[in-house]
């Protein structure tokens, strides 16, 4: 996929639960299941090395991770974190991610996500109460799941979601009714003194006097009240027409949208029940329960989740006509969710099942409204198949040619050529030749004489001026020489730095060493062959 073009990101990957899962055995035809056990035998090498070149913070995560919890959960965050560093290169700058998981890694998710999308990028830990009660003999019921909500940039795509006021709420809060329906009362003033004419007296009132630092006269002329006023032509002109506040009081009261108390208290505005938009949803959602058996939408799927979990997600975070990715689709509750809030979604799965159950859950839950009620189930699913483009066979990036839109380039071109896809050890076993004199190797900045387990290989141009991971920019140095480079030298830099400090012990060994690993690497650029 292509560099910045994905607006959102909303997916449930497996968890490193450590055991298989199965679907019910009275599931449809071609019933998922799959294996969530992970091993150092499941890391690509090419998995490794794009961690360590491209985030060494993620994997600095992992190693601790492995360090600390055991072989799998390195395995595990091997695999999701080439993901993640995939997730976080075709986000748009303005897009975010929800990744679903537990309390079975957490903690060394959040750790990963930091690395990859940076700390300042964090927005939520949301807590989802996925069963309503569990017994675990000598422990609290385990009865939640983890959904770690990061922004790519500072700026990002948010609309506040609101749920159902509580029936309790409503009728202690909106206790009074008149013909347009229950209210409460709110404010007509704001604190402070004025000396202009919303600090003046209004029938008899005079705000100034009212508190310790008296206030003065305040009307909706923005908010959830204002849009209720004009959208039901309740004042017309409203606020425009109305150019002091008093005339607004005025205009407010002839409405009926004063609430006047027992005499010598202050007047209140009327606050209609139907002009708020309910309780903001806070980071532990509780009001969306787990799937039921007989549900609708239940799939026979191990681990799926509502839908409504989803559109929460995808309206909180984008607009419609967004595009939205699902890289762990399974049965589809991103897609449909995605489908039914107007946006638009792209789904990746290994399991074969994915595309007919997208199309069949497009049939059952998005397509049956009025405008199919004339069709069969097979014309439906007719509709939803050429509404949907399906491959088994990835797409081609296009981001790397000169057709591609500016914002959609890559720093640097994409490996066409097998020895750009050298992997380290490979890498590390050329330069070891090229830079050595016996059985040891020369550090090509400071001229020490290490054996190559002392040896490690750094980018000549760094990553952070856009230097490439391909052998031509590779260099076998020391440890020290190595750490003193960090991520921001040049190798020039390192070379002036340990003059500067008196670190090197042999510059013309040095200059030898990298001309020789130089010249060997242009050799195989030149197609010249590879003994390994």
């Amino acid at each position: 996929m292509n560099s910045g073009s994905v607006d959102l990101v909303a997916t449930d990957p497996p968890f490193n639960k450590g055991r298989d899962f199965h679907a019910a055995p009275d599931g449809l035809g071609n019933t998922p299941g799959f294996e969530d056990r992970w091993s150092f035998e499941d890391v690509h090498t090419s998995w490794l090395d794009s961690i360590k070149d491209d985030w060494p913070e993620a994997m600095l995560v992992i190693n601790a991770a492995r360090a600390s919890y055991g072989d799998d959960m390195g395995a595990f965050l091997c695999f999701i974190g080439v993901r993640l560093m995939e997730c976080h290169r075709i986000l748009r700058d303005d897009g975010s991610i929800f990744l679903h998981c537990d309390d079975t890694a957490s903690h060394y998710l959040k750790a990963l996500m930091d690395a990859i999308f940076g700390r300042a990028n964090y927005r939520n830990e949301i807590i989802w109460r996925r069963t309503s009660g569990r017994s675990d003999a000598n422990r609290f019921g385990r009865v939640h799941d983890v959904i770690l909500f990061y922004s790519k940039s500072e700026r990002w795509t948010w609309n506040r979601p609101h749920m159902a006021n509580r029936d309790e709420y409503v009728t202690q809060s909106y206790s009074y009714e008149d013909k347009r329906g229950r209210y409460s009362v709110g404010d007509l003033t704001a604190t402070g003194r004025s000396n202009g004419e919303s600090g003046q007296s209004w029938r008899g009132i005079n705000p100034s006097e009212i508190g310790k630092n008296g206030r003065h006269w305040n009307t909706p002329i923005k908010g959830e009240m204002c849009n209720f006023i004009v959208a039901n032509n309740l004042i017309p002109g409203w606020p425009q027409a109305y150019e002091s506040v008093h005339e607004r009081l005025e205009a407010l009261d002839r409405a009926g949208l004063i609430h006047w108390p027992p005499k010598g208290k202050m007047p209140r505005l009327k606050r209609y029940l139907e002009t708020t938009k309910g309780r903001a949803v806070d980071d532990i959602i509780s009001d969306i329960g787990p799937l039921q058996a007989n549900d609708r939408e239940t799939q026979p799927y191990p681990t799926q989740k509502p839908l409504a979990l989803y559109r929460r997600f995808i309206a909180a975070a984008s607009n419609p006509g967004d595009l939205v990715l699902d890289p762990f689709v399974g049965c589809a509750t991103t897609p449909i969710a995605a489908e039914q809030l107007g946006r638009r979604w792209v789904g990746i799965d290994i399991w074969d099942g994915a595309y007919s159950t997208v199309l069949r859950r497009l049939r059952d839950e998005h397509l049956k409204t009025e405008q199919f009620d004339h069709m069969d189930e097979e014309q439906v699913t007719l509709v939803a198949r050429a509404s949907v483009q399906y491959s088994n066979t990835p797409p081609a990036r296009t981001d790397d040619t000169g057709e591609a839109a500016p914002r959609l380039k890559l720093k640097t071109q994409r490996p066409t050529e097998p020895w750009h896809r050298l992997t380290h050890s490979q890498m590390r076993s050329i330069l070891a030749e090229a830079q050595s004199i016996g059985e040891l190797v020369i550090c090509a900045a400071c001229g020490r004489s290490l054996e190559l387990d002392f040896m490690e290989l750094d980018h000549i141009t760094p990553k952070s001026d856009r230097g490439v991971n391909w052998i031509t920019n590779r260099i076998l140095l020391c440890g020290p020489c190595n750490r003193r480079k960090s991520n921001s030298l040049t190798f020039s830099g390192l070379i002036q730095l340990n003059k500067t400090e008196e670190w090197t012990q042999d510059s013309s060994k040095a200059e030898s060493a990298k001309t020789k690993a130089e010249f060997r690497a242009e050799e195989i650029a030149s197609g010249a062959e590879i003994d390994l």
